[in-house]
């Protein structure tokens, strides 16, 4: 099934680049296969472009559903919910693992249980109400020409020293995501602040380098893969992999030290309109089938580890320390507001301090 991969993302890519009118406020639509039609509206993190063979597959076994894809930040997938709260999607995707159990917590959600998700491990769900549909690590990505030579950093202290040592050639050329406006940069960088005993050199040497901040992946990726960048810090795996595939010159490092890893997750909000379609949607994102789909057309990686091993093409998680990101209630610390604020006043601190 894999040859068949390549081809449709071509063709999914042929038919995205056909649709100018694609924004966040306008849906990037699948038309329905068969003339019945029902309609299922999805709020999500993820880049349309890495997506939308994942929802072709589905309408395969689905041909009666129209999809109707809004393509937003994951702040946006929480903001534009909560503007709205009694006329929301019928799911809403998104990386940012906090928002997504804040919504939970706060009331917003409502519970499913079904034969797949109930096959879900524990620490992929909670109280049934936000299902892990991914099981992905952030990684460091570099330009190949940058580095000539030199072997790519495979840890935090050897991407410190490289730093040190080729400082005047990486002023301006290191990419972070804007922590203030990407949810799943916040949710990473807050992760980085617990786990790392680097952490505070890391910051204090981004700041000094005049690291760049962007909104997107894509964006950090692109400008590796022109040299306007060298470091691409803390990017999800399944973007990278995506744009190394098609870009030679980005290579990609799982940090061994230490990877953080973190779900792309699931919830249906309590006044969705079409719930059932929801529901089986949800069924197919945590099935064998769907996790298969996910694996052959995507670069997302599966949260089911039956479909990981048979999928030879993914990083290797049995390298490095995994350090996953907990889909719970404990989550929320990093989303306490005092905690929040410090994190942010020390990250725009470091960052402004040296411009």
């Amino acid at each position: 099934m894999r040859f068949l991969a390549p081809v449709i993302k071509v063709l999914v890519l042929i038919y995205l680049m056909s649709c100018a009118c694609v924004s966040a406020k306008t849906p990037l639509v699948f038309p329905a296969k068969s003339t019945q039609k029902t309609v299922l509206k999805i709020y999500g993190g993820a880049d349309k472009m890495e997506i939308a063979p994942f929802l072709s597959a589905y309408q395969k076994s689905h041909p009666e559903v129209q999809i109707d894809y809004y393509e937003l930040s994951t702040y946006g997938v929480y903001r534009e919910f909560l503007a709205d709260v009694k006329n929301p999607p019928d799911v809403l995707l998104s990386s940012a693992m906090n928002l997504q159990v804040k919504l939970v917590n706060d009331g917003y959600a409502q519970p499913y249980s079904s034969e797949y998700t109930n096959k879900l491990p524990a620490w992929g769900k909670w109280r049934n109400e936000v299902f892990g549909f991914t099981y992905e690590t952030a990684v460091i990505a570099f330009n190949k020409d940058f580095l000539g030579k030199e072997v790519a950093p495979s840890s935090r202290n050897e991407l410190l020293e490289l730093i040190r040592r080729r400082s005047e050639q990486i002023k301006g050329r290191i990419g972070i995501y804007d922590i203030t406006q990407v949810g799943i940069g916040y949710l990473l960088w807050a992760h980085d602040r617990e786990q790392s005993s680097s952490y505070g050199r890391m910051l204090e040497s981004f700041g000094y380098h005049s690291t760049r901040v962007f909104r997107r992946s894509a964006d950090i990726l692109k400008a590796l893969s022109t040299g306007e960048l060298n470091i691409g810090y803390n990017i999800l795996s399944s973007y990278a992999r995506t744009w190394a595939a098609q870009h030679p010159n980005i290579v990609v490092v799982q940090p061994k030290d230490y990877t953080s890893v973190i779900m792309r997750s699931a919830i249906i909000p309590k006044h969705a309109k079409n719930v059932l379609e929801a529901q089986r949607f949800i069924d197919y994102l945590v099935s064998v089938q769907g996790q298969t789909d996910m694996a052959n057309f995507t670069n997302f990686e599966p949260i089911n580890n039956e479909v990981r091993v048979k999928q030879k093409h993914l990083l290797d998680i049995s390298e490095g320390q995994l350090r996953p990101v907990p889909l719970g209630i404990e989550i929320l610390v990093i989303d306490d507001q005092m905690k929040r604020q410090i994190i942010i006043q020390e990250w725009e601190s470091a960052l402004i301090e040296y411009l």
